[in-house]
């Protein structure tokens, strides 16, 4: 066992030593060119459509610099999709359909791809690591780090970034619940510090300021996924709850009201006219979703 020890620990080393001259790299002027040749190979999150992605935001960006991203696979933009509902919402909605023109959707796979620019004018393929998968739900782990490598290298380029889920509906312009100087607005539907936040009670919205704060809590996001890689799924509730993040970054947060970013199965929704958004959290597959959320439009209609 001793033998195996001994073994073991040169290798060990040199993995933290290698980790030390990546990162010295990474930060060192004079190795950038040396850095992007690696970044453009396998240690990137970022797919060749990257450059694609700079022009879109361009595009899309408000005179503040804002853009509106949402994510979905193949299952979630088909013909009568969550897709159509969510892009339905924002044009029947009270002062969100010129929205619309800030929205950037992100395809998981080709096929989404393809459908959505059949839908909207914005579209684009975020494959992370490039590997072929298959369809991975937006909810899913994959997905999960999939979406924070996006939103860390959208706000590294200098945007502030509304992030909501396909499965939400709009109903009114969220946009004036967001605090406008404090890092981060979160609809995360807890009212106990100590309640643990889950799927089934986020309100899946949240806006994130480009600054130091927001940019250095993914990148410590990034590292936690290498060290614990069950970490990759926390949803943004879980991750602006915790104290060290808080306290470490001194990063100031809103916590959204339940009365305006509200859960389809949330009880007690009692004065409509305040509700924003729904989030059809509470339903996990896909046709239940469609068809509650296809009520609740069909209802906005009359």
């Amino acid at each position: 066992m001793e033998t195996v020890r001994m073994v073991k620990l040169p290798y060990f080393f040199i993995f933290c030593l290698l980790l030390i001259i990546i990162w010295l790299l990474s930060h060192h002027p004079s190795c950038s060119p040396y850095m992007s040749t690696i970044r453009g190979t396998e240690f990137s999150h970022i797919p060749p459509e990257s450059s694609g992605l700079s022009s879109l935001l361009k595009e899309a960006a408000t005179e503040d610099n804002t853009v509106i991203i949402t994510m979905v696979d193949r299952e979630w933009a088909k013909p009568a999709s969550l897709l159509d509902l969510f892009l339905e919402s924002f044009r029947i909605g009270e002062r969100t359909k010129h929205l619309l023109n800030h929205l950037i959707v992100v395809a998981l796979d080709n096929q989404a791809l393809r459908y959505c620019r059949r839908a909207h004018p914005r579209c684009y393929l975020h494959t992370g690591s490039g590997k072929k998968i298959g369809s991975v739900n937006p909810d899913g782990l994959i997905a999960g780090w999939n979406k924070k490598a996006l939103v860390k290298e959208i706000l590294e380029l200098g945007y502030n970034m509304i992030f909501t889920e396909a499965d939400v509906i709009w109903l009114r312009n969220p946009l004036m619940h967001c605090h406008p100087h404090n890092s981060v607005s979160v609809a995360c539907g807890f009212s106990s510090s100590d309640q643990h936040v889950t799927a089934e009670n986020t309100g899946g919205f949240f806006y994130a300021k480009s600054n130091e704060i927001t940019i250095d809590m993914f990148k410590i996001l990034n590292v936690e996924r290498v060290l614990y890689p069950s970490t990759g799924n926390q949803s943004f509730c879980d991750i602006v709850k915790r104290e060290d993040v808080i306290r470490g970054l001194n990063m100031k947060v809103t916590y959204l009201d339940d009365d305006n970013f509200v859960r389809f199965c949330q009880q007690n929704r009692q004065n409509q006219s305040k509700i924003t958004t729904v989030h059809a959290s509470c339903y996990d597959d896909t046709k239940s979703k469609v068809q509650y959320l296809k009520l609740l439009l069909q209802d906005r209609k009359i």
